[in-house]
């Protein structure tokens, strides 16, 4: 029985007075870090993700911005579908494009109102897992006869108008 004794003093005098932790304390600790870094790792995984998209989407709507300016800078653009590529838009993801212009005529106003007014709608495309994603922009264009602008400029007598035609631009 002294041996008991002995031995349990041995094991109660050295947990009590050695730096050391135990195997248990060491596995015990490994579990909670490895519980609380699995939400961490998938959490890391979806922001990534996240991040992935919203380039894709700032990339498309940058690339939908200039093909939408390239189009309202024309003199008059063309009625009907047109559709193509944007060329080396992102590595390893193809962008699409397609642009719709139609003749803009709102029931609530006159046709007089709207002539030379046109209705551009733009799409682009992109592959995004196993379905297509896109952006769309739309915008009305006046175009004046022969491509000139007109201001008119307002007198404070309101009695006249003035009219002034800018030669060579397209809007």
């Amino acid at each position: 029985m002294s041996r008991t004794r002995a031995g349990i003093r041995c094991i109660a005098s050295r947990g009590a007075g050695s730096p050391g932790f135990t195997l248990i304390e060491i596995l015990v600790a490994l579990c909670v870090v490895l519980i609380a870094l699995v939400p961490l790792i998938r959490l890391h995984v979806l922001s990534v993700r996240q991040i992935d998209a919203g380039m894709r989407i700032a990339r498309a709507t940058l690339l939908a911005n200039a093909k939408l300016a390239e189009i309202v800078a024309q003199k008059r653009p063309a009625f009907g579908k047109d559709e193509g590529r944007f060329d080396e838009a992102q590595p390893g993801i193809a962008f699409y494009w397609e642009s719709v212009v139609t003749e803009a005529r709102p029931s609530e106003l006159t046709a007089e109102a709207w002539s030379d007014v046109r209705h551009v709608h733009l799409d682009v495309f992109w592959q995004k897992g196993d379905r297509d994603a896109a952006v769309s922009l739309e915008t009305l264009v006046h175009v004046v006869p022969d491509g000139k602008i007109e201001i008119t400029e307002k007198q404070d007598d309101d009695s006249s108008k003035k009219k002034t035609n800018i030669p060579g631009s397209g809007r």
